[in-house]
């Protein structure tokens, strides 16, 4: 596949409908607003699937179909291979699953939910569209959530305008050469662990460590409201992920109130 660094994961989205004609698409329920809502301003139609506890779709999907399915938490990705052995028009969203290979049509990933930079975006894909686009200039400083919320959403604010599809910036691409990705694994592979021994069996999403899934997070979907007010008593950063399911749908029993436990050292005095 070729790389194709953008600025944005959401108008990687925008450039595959571009590239291959796509009218419609198909995504689960459970995904970020940001994704839709980029389907819609490109024209194409959306069309929802449900996913069951397993975190795969409930029903078989058209064979010839676009699906987007999003590597949940970082924790799922042997459905995703599955997926994409099933369906040829399979498109890995990789936002939070940094370290898996892409898989499929094409797949995208989200540097700013991984690391310490202002945005950027990974595209793999087949082939390239025969236009090109600017470079982006956006410039603000990374602000974790955990530190300073306001500032957190200010920013994301910025970025919510940002419609346009442009190439990263030369910022973050010197930024992302400075990580080191080995170091990043054992931490999040930590943390993770300690989150599951402590929270586990208070939690309705149960994904057990495993060094072939590095996390975006710790989903954490509290038993109950008590479970949930003593979760933050202590301290511990209850950061809403995406909106809950409505009561009516399959995934509100495993999926509601669902909170993104960080997995970075500031969180190791909550564990």
């Amino acid at each position: 596949m070729k790389l194709i660094k953008l600025n944005l994961a959401r108008n990687c989205i925008k450039y595959l409908i571009r590239l291959y004609g796509i009218e419609e698409i198909f995504i689960p329920y459970y995904i970020c607003d940001s994704v839709w809502q980029a389907i819609r301003e490109e024209g194409c139609r959306v069309k929802f699937y449900h996913i069951g506890s397993d975190f795969m779709p409930v029903e078989n999907l058209p064979k010839d179909a676009y699906i987007i399915y999003p590597n949940y938490f970082g924790m799922c990705g042997e459905n995703t291979r599955k997926l994409a052995s099933l369906y040829p028009n399979f498109i890995s969203d990789n936002t939070q699953a940094f370290y898996s290979r892409p898989t499929g049509l094409a797949s995208f990933y989200s540097l700013r939910k991984f690391f310490t930079v202002t945005n950027g975006a990974y595209l793999y894909v087949k082939q390239f569209l025969d236009y090109s686009f600017e470079k982006d200039e956006i410039n603000f400083d990374f602000v974790s959530p955990q530190v300073d919320f306001d500032t957190f959403a200010q920013n994301e604010r910025i970025l919510d305008n940002e419609k346009d599809i442009k190439y990263m910036s030369d910022k973050v691409e010197k930024d992302m050469m400075n990580i080191d990705f080995e170091a990043d694994k054992l931490v999040r592979l930590e943390i993770y662990n300690k989150y599951f021994k402590k929270y586990d069996k208070y939690n309705k999403i149960h994904f057990k460590p495993d060094i072939n899934n590095i996390p975006y997070c710790y989903p954490f979907s509290p038993k109950s409201e008590q479970i949930k007010r003593e979760t933050v008593s202590k301290g511990v950063p209850l950061i809403r992920l995406w909106k809950d399911m409505p009561k009516e749908f399959i995934e509100y029993d495993f999926l509601s109130d669902v909170a993104a436990l960080p997995l970075n050292s500031y969180c190791i005095n909550f564990i």
